[in-house]
């Protein structure tokens, strides 16, 4: 039965249980041990578990380590602040400082709902921001408080192949779509412009398992399973995943006042990445009981639609991941024995405890 995102490998005898809360918690103090104010450590740490809780693993926690190295490194300002640009009725540009990735990320989706409920459009854009982990962790912000919310993001060098080329051309780019529905949890897509995620890539690796193949290639230019040896990452649906991919780089990158990815030749954190992000209000286009009463009539539709084989029904975007915060609420998030590991000794050198 497909009832997780595609990809994301589970093995519950590799993994441990963490209550929400207490990974939140955790979360923050290694932060605010970096330098990290404690509100906006409250933030991130808002978004990296909300990640883990949807399942979007490799964009959660997993990825702590590797900004918590980057501040070391002086990539990311654990003080820095969020500036205005410029600022119109329904737009802005914001300067996020070299800061952690997801503060200025979720004030810049915060302030694009506050222009929409005044205009019915907010578009704001975010330069000098760094990796804000799941893109649809921002749409929900939008959709939660009854707008329709969309992100995308321009992330570092080239590592997604370009449609008719053996080259990287374009950054693995994600973006994300959320709107609001009468009852229930929002209808959301998620999606990165390659075929995969390096994170579910990672994820294969530290379960000890293949990647699919067309996944992505190894140096030498050549459709590979061993995750160890993947170099590049094929464009979702060839030509269209790479369309895609140039898009958000447009729409998050360029007129953020950013460079593509093609013009990043440094370290991810080092050349830092740019974001979009767009609210929606539908008042402002249409009655509000009738746009929920539409999207009613959809998600009856999709739900009551015969089940391909392999499948115990048909489920609305975003429902999985829906189903495993939903899980998570109750159970605690799952963690592989090696990120908690992981997570472990970065407390024991902040003398942090842990909450497992």
């Amino acid at each position: 039965m497909m009832q997780r995102t595609p990809g994301f490998p589970r093995d519950s005898e590799q993994e441990l249980r963490v209550p929400i809360d207490a990974l939140r918690q955790f979360v923050v103090g290694l932060l605010v041990h970096k330098g990290m104010f404690e509100a906006e450590a409250r933030i991130a740490a808002d978004r990296m578990v909300e990640a883990d809780a949807r399942g979007t693993y490799s964009h959660g926690t997993w990825a702590l380590k590797r900004y918590l190295d980057a501040m070391d490194a002086g990539d990311i300002d654990p003080r820095a602040q969020v500036l205005t640009l410029r600022e119109g009725p329904s737009t802005a540009a914001l300067d996020g400082g070299n800061g952690l990735g997801h503060v200025a990320a979720t004030r810049g989706m915060q302030l694009a709902i506050r222009k929409a409920r005044e205009t019915g459009v907010g578009a704001v854009t975010v330069v000098r921001g760094q990796h804000y982990g799941a893109a649809s962790v921002y749409a929900l912000l939008a959709a939660r408080d009854g707008l329709i919310g969309l992100t995308t993001t321009n992330t570092g060098s080239p590592t997604v192949a370009g449609y008719g080329s053996r080259q990287a051309l374009t950054a693995n780019n994600a973006l994300a779509w959320a709107c609001p529905v009468r009852n229930g949890p929002p209808i959301v897509l998620d999606m990165a412009v390659g075929e995969t995620s390096w994170g579910k890539i990672a994820a294969h690796r530290l379960y000890g398992l293949p990647i699919p193949e067309k996944w992505a290639w190894d140096a030498e230019g050549r459709s590979t399973t061993d995750p160890n040896a993947a170099t590049t990452i094929l464009p979702a649906a060839g030509a269209r995943g790479f369309g895609l991919a140039v898009m958000c780089g447009v729409f998050s990158g360029v007129l953020a006042g950013g460079r593509f990815a093609t013009q990043k030749k440094t370290s991810p954190f080092a050349a830092g990445s740019e974001h979009f992000f767009l609210a929606l209000d539908p008042e402002h286009f249409t009655d509000r009981e009738t746009y929920f009463d539409e999207i009613d009539r959809t998600i009856q539709a999709i739900r009551a639609a015969e089940p391909a084989d392999g499948f115990d029904r048909v489920r609305v975007p975003g429902e999985p991941e829906a189903e495993h915060e939903s899980q998570a609420v109750t159970e605690g998030i799952p963690l592989h024995r090696d990120h908690a590991a992981e997570l472990a000794e970065l407390a024991a050198a902040a003398g942090i405890e842990v909450p497992w």
